[in-house]
């Protein structure tokens, strides 16, 4: 399935726990999705030679109190397992939360990804908030 025809799935569609999807995608070929139970923060999904990547940028270093960074690696190193189908990870200067599926995951599972994703997203800062500027 190509991004095109994803976005153009999720949009349609409305998952049993109420969650909707506004799915874009770029000139770029990212396809950005806001899904209803989290709307501040998009999930980009990039499509590779083998896997869909589903990346949620969540704040950058400039954010984390300077003398808690490595409280903060720590306690992401920490809670990174208990996170169901999504990791931490940092990209440059942007802490981020993700996720990979394979090309030929069932439409209702990237569905099922991307919710949890957006979870995820809300549980992550809850806990590292204390730790924000």
């Amino acid at each position: 399935m190509s991004l095109n025809e994803l976005a153009f799935k999720l949009n349609a569609h409305l998952t049993d726990e109420g969650t909707s999807f506004d799915a874009v995608l770029s000139e770029e070929g990212v396809l950005e999705v806001i899904c209803s139970n989290n709307e501040e923060f998009p999930i980009n999904i990039v499509k590779t030679e083998t896997q869909l990547l589903a990346i949620t940028p969540l704040f950058s270093v400039a954010e984390v109190q300077v003398d808690k960074l490595n409280e903060l690696n720590e306690e992401l190193l920490f809670i990174s397992p208990a996170i169901p189908l999504s990791s931490v990870g940092r990209q440059g200067e942007t802490y981020i939360l993700f996720g990979a599926m394979a090309l030929n995951t069932a439409f209702e599972n990237i569905v099922h990804e991307l919710e949890v994703q957006a979870e995820n997203t809300v549980d992550v800062l809850q806990v590292v908030e204390p730790l924000l500027v």
